[in-house]
């Protein structure tokens, strides 16, 4: 293959590119996609037999729907590890020859093709990476045919990482493998030299914008930094330990990490029903812990947790967590299908083929449109959320102009409240209510307004004349 080329020979050239930095990325939106899940070069819709195994996705399927992806205003995303993997890595994480590309999802025309089709729609392209370990389909300790750690001493010795290494020895947590997942010894200059290579010239040649990295706490930090400079753009570490000082203390190694305590606040409040108020200590803990808040990468779903519809089967509660993930500091990341209500439980279950339902039209597709489109009019990556109001089943805050209201409850609540953007006399209606059946307050000679929940859906509030103002801008790229 001749960009691989390039990259064998990176001894002798390197021809560096411009890198996206985080300040260029907290204003995207990101969806994030299996490339095997996603769709098809052919455009068939039958099902896949099975879950575990590769089921057909493909560049060029991304490439016939990037509209779709495009449509609810996404100007980045985030696809599956591309590099060749073992026979059952249709997820990329089962490396066997980190100089070729994967050839189910296609050639590198095709990859190739598909980043310039991104970029030609202003969409920005993350590849997700994995430098802690290869393939476990390895068979008696035979690693010749996994290229170039082809041999046993590029490894760390068999030891199994638990639980409890995380709070009490990261040591092993660095040196011991994940479940049987073959650990790479970074400390091998070999070892080093390849992966830091590798990177710097696999994001010039591909012109990459974006890396998420995989399995971030299992290589030690001294690594991760000369990585992500290596690189040179901006990149998200997966990071899952649910502690706030375990996660931040990553965040000065790699410019972002995922936003797994968000994550873990969401089930708690949407899943589990804890109290709102909760969201008071986890804002102020995200700001102690946190080098830069405003770039983690806030979710409700991904590849490797269960869908959120899966644990509580009510669409409206996905609703305000999506608002939550999107509305407040950070880069959003929507998993693809979410817009579709999928509702996949464990691996791989939650690793459906979007390509069963991929209907534009659907009420969650022009909601996500909906929340998204608000983020770019407002440019909300700008605005830091003031005057909030925790209650047990409910949080609302102003952003910019805004009032955004989230509920945990279906039944019915009233919020009177003074803390708002809004002045004496003005009305101001919520972007989210049907056409048919607007919903709009007036602020009351004392200056404060009724807020009401009735089934349990969120709350976006502008001035009447803004709102009048965003219905016809999203009119407008509706049907451009």
């Amino acid at each position: 293959m001749r960009i691989f080329a390039l990259i064998l020979l990176s001894f002798c050239f390197v021809s560096l590119v411009e890198g996206r930095t985080k300040e260029e990325w907290r204003n995207r939106t990101i969806y994030q996609l299996l490339t095997d899940r996603f769709a098809r070069t052919d455009g068939s819709t039958d099902p896949c037999a099975d879950l575990s195994q590769y089921c057909g996705g493909t560049y060029q399927g991304i490439i016939k729907n990037l509209d779709y992806i495009a449509g609810m205003g996404f100007d980045a995303i985030w696809i599956s590890p591309v590099v060749e993997n073992t026979p059952t890595g249709y997820h990329g994480y089962f490396m066997s020859n980190l100089y070729k590309l994967n050839p189910n999802f296609g050639t590198e025309e095709d990859f190739l093709q598909l980043i310039d089709e991104c970029h030609r729609r202003n969409i920005w392209v993350m590849v997700d990476v994995v430098a802690n370990h290869v393939t476990s389909e390895i068979t008696g300790g035979d690693y010749s045919k996994v290229i170039p750690f082809n041999d046993s001493s590029y490894y760390h010795d068999y030891c199994q990482i638990t639980e409890d290494d995380f709070l009490h020895n990261q040591s092993r947590v660095e040196n011991c493998w994940l479940f049987t997942l073959p650990d790479l010894n970074q400390s091998i200059p070999f070892v080093r030299r390849t992966l830091i290579n590798w990177i710097r010239n696999f994001v010039n040649a591909y012109k990459i914008d974006g890396l998420r990295i995989d399995t971030v706490p299992y290589v030690p930090k001294d690594f991760w930094a000369e990585f992500s400079n290596a690189a040179g753009i901006f990149s998200i570490g997966e990071v899952t330990e649910a502690r706030y000082e375990y996660q931040g203390g990553y965040q000065p190694v790699l410019p972002s990490v995922l936003n797994y305590m968000l994550y873990y606040r969401i089930i708690d409040v949407f899943v589990k029903k804890t109290s709102m108020t909760d969201l008071k200590d986890h804002f102020k803990l995200i700001q102690d812990n946190f080098q830069d808040p405003t770039v983690l990468g806030n979710f409700v779903d991904n590849h490797d947790q269960p869908r959120l519809l899966s644990q509580v089967n009510d669409v409206n509660l996905w609703k305000n967590a999506l608002i939550l993930s999107v509305l407040t500091p950070g880069i959003p990341i929507v998993y693809a299908g979410g817009e579709q209500g999928f509702n996949g439980s464990g691996d791989p279950n939650n690793r459906e083929p979007v390509w069963t339902s991929m209907n534009p039209k659907s009420a969650l597709y022009k909601f996500v449109s909906t929340i998204v489109g608000f983020r770019k009019s407002q440019k909300t990556w700008t605005l830091q959320p003031q005057n909030p109001i925790y209650a047990d089943v409910c949080y609302l805050y102003t952003l910019g102009n805004a009032l955004i209201g989230i509920t945990n409850s279906a039944f019915d609540i009233q919020v009177q409240t003074g803390n708002h953007p809004f002045n004496v006399g003005d009305t101001a209606c919520n972007i989210l209510a049907p056409n048919k059946n607007p919903e709009c307050i007036t602020v009351d000679k004392d200056g404060s307004i009724l807020i009401e929940f009735t089934d349990g859906s969120p709350k976006i509030f502008l001035l009447k004349s803004q709102f009048l103002a965003h219905k016809l801008r999203a009119f407008r790229d509706s049907h451009k």
